[in-house]
C-alpha cells in the first residue's frame, strides 16, 4: 500500500514517532547524568569555597573535603518559610548594597545548614545565580569570613567565591564559581594564575584596582589582556558586593571591623 506523505495523518503520526525517538533518549541521558554533574557541581563549589578562605582541599579527597566544609559556619541573606507543598524552604532577601554599606544592620542574616545550599546550587546550576552564602571558621585562633557572591559578566553571570581575614583589610583567596565567558579570553578568570593574584591583597578604602604599566600595588591585580569587560566584572563584584557585605557580616558577628 503506497503512503501519502502529504496527508495530515502522515505528519502526525511521522512528527509524533520522531519525537518519541529523539526527545525519549535524551531525557534518558539527562536524568541519569544530572545527578552526576550535580555531584560535581557541589563538590567543585566546596572545595573554592574551602580555598577561598585558605583551607586546603583536593577534590581527589571529597570526603575529607566535604568533612572540613561541614565545620564552617554558614548563614544567607533570606527569611525561612515554606514552599508551595509546606516544606521548609528560604526565601532570599534582595540587596540594597549601598544601604548595608551605611548601616550593616541591615544585612538580614539567616543561619542555614547545608541542605539549603545545595538547593541552591541544584537549581542554579546551568544559571550560575548563586545567591549570597556566607562562611565562618577560625584558623590558627584567627576568624575568617567568605562568601559567594555573583555579578554580571560579558555573557551571563560570574560567581566567585571570596575570603577575608578577621578585620576585612586583607583577601586570604578568591575562586571562581561559575562563569560563561569566552574560552581563552574572559574563561581565564578561573585559571590558577589569575584567581592566584588575590590572595594576599589588601583593599583600600576604594577597593581593588587594575595593575598599571606593570607596577604593582596592594590592593591591585593584573587584567586579562583583550578581557577588559570580564576583568572589570571581577573586579566590580569583589568591590561592590563582595568586600561590602564582609564587611557588614564582620560588624555583625563581632569580628576585628
Amino acid at each position: 500500500m503506497k503512503i501519502n506523505k502529504d496527508n495530515h495523518v502522515f505528519t502526525i503520526v511521522f512528527t509524533f514517532i520522531s519525537t518519541i525517538v529523539l526527545v525519549f533518549p535524551l531525557t534518558l541521558a539527562y536524568v541519569g547524568t544530572k545527578p552526576i554533574a550535580d555531584n560535581y557541581w557541589r563538590l567543585q563549589h566546596i572545595v573554592k569555597t574551602l580555598h577561598s578562605l585558605g583551607l586546603s582541599a583536593d577534590a581527589k579527597n571529597p570526603d575529607q573535603a566535604r568533612a572540613e566544609y561541614e565545620t564552617l559556619t554558614k548563614y544567607t541573606v533570606g527569611t525561612m518559610g515554606t514552599d508551595n507543598a509546606g516544606h521548609p524552604a528560604v526565601t532570599f532577601g534582595r540587596l540594597d548594597y549601598n544601604a548595608i554599606a551605611q548601616d550593616p544592620s541591615k544585612l538580614q542574616l539567616l543561619k542555614v545548614d547545608d541542605s539549603v545550599i545545595d538547593k541552591a546550587l541544584q537549581d542554579n546550576s546551568y544559571t550560575g545565580n548563586i545567591p549570597v552564602f556566607f562562611y565562618v571558621t577560625t584558623v590558627d585562633g584567627q576568624q575568617r569570613f567568605g562568601g559567594d557572591f555573583t555579578g554580571p559578566g560579558l555573557w551571563g553571570n560570574v560567581s566567585l567565591a571570596v575570603g577575608v581575614n578577621a578585620d576585612g583589610s586583607q583577601i586570604i583567596g578568591t575562586q571562581v564559581l561559575f562563569n560563561v565567558e569566552t574560552p581563552g579570553l574572559g574563561g581565564r578568570i578561573g585559571e590558577p594564575w589569575f584567581t592566584g593574584q588575590f590572595a594576599g591583597l589588601k583593599p583600600a578604602a576604594t577597593g581593588l584596582v587594575f595593575n598599571q604599566s606593570g607596577q604593582k600595588v596592594d590592593n591591585g591585580f593584573d587584567a586579562i589582556a583583550g578581557a577588559t569587560i570580564t576583568s572589570t566584572a571581577v573586579k566590580d563584584i569583589i568591590n561592590n558586593h563582595a568586600l561590602v557585605l564582609l564587611k557588614a557580616l564582620i560588624a555583625q558577628l563581632g569580628g576585628k571591623s
